[in-house]
């Protein structure tokens, strides 16, 4: 069995998720809108009633199926970004969607990371009960952001909020958790999917029409998803 789970930012247009694989099930999550709501889709939704998949509205309880076309469908992959379908390559926006894992953004612009200028090695605690500190140094705010995971002393957390051009004084960094000072090993994208650079062909995945309750404009998505054992 496969499964992965990827952040991305919502577009409020249709996007194709490309995770590499055609997956046999998939569950979308608006983690950053009050409703919760979610989005699911199986390939054994065979009726015709539900092979788009349905959105429930968790706050409200309310949920219903997709319209043909406007919900999640899969996609196989192999087309060429051109400005044309990859209309915009700009970090949180684009049309087709890879995971972005690996990238380390914590090192500095002139080692295409998102630090201003030394990389970023050390984390201070300043205040426990605020979950607050600061870094060696400012971020640009281009990759590092909310959503942002971060290792200190080989532990992980996610950093909740800095503003761009800051991070560097007392208190302008807000962790998920009370992180203790310590050594900064790695600080990954605000998402876990990126566009795809111009020139080269998609993988396999999903599209997304749907950009109601989920997929809305500049709110974080969690998409998790998997192939069944048979």
């Amino acid at each position: 069995m496969i499964t992965v789970s990827y952040s991305f930012n919502g577009t409020g247009a249709a996007i194709y998720l490309c995770i590499g694989f055609v997956p046999d099930w998939v569950r979308i999550i608006a983690v950053e809108d009050a409703d919760m709501a979610r989005a699911e889709w199986m390939k054994t939704f065979s009726a015709a009633e539900a092979n788009n998949g349905f959105v429930l509205n968790t706050y409200a309880g309310a949920g219903s199926s997709y319209t043909a076309g406007l919900g999640v469908r899969p996609y196989w992959g192999g087309d060429e970004m051109t400005s044309t379908v990859q209309t915009s390559t700009t970090y949180g926006e684009g049309v087709y969607l890879r995971p972005d894992l690996k990238t380390d953004y914590r090192l500095g612009a002139a080692r295409n990371g998102d630090a201003v200028s030394d990389d970023i090695t050390t984390w201070t605690l300043d205040t426990t009960a605020n979950r607050t500190g600061h870094f060696n140094e400012d971020v640009t705010g281009t990759y590092i952001g909310e959503g942002s995971r971060i290792w200190i002393d080989g532990k992980w957390y996610f950093i909740e909020a800095v503003t761009a051009s800051q991070g560097e004084a007392s208190d302008e960094v807000t962790l998920s958790y009370a992180a203790p000072s310590g050594t900064i090993q790695r600080i990954s994208g605000m998402y876990d999917m990126l566009p795809i650079p111009l020139g080269e062909f998609s993988p396999p995945g999903i599209y997304l029409a749907a950009t109601t309750l989920v997929n809305v404009n500049d709110e974080i998505n969690v998409l998790v998803a998997g192939a069944f054992d048979q």
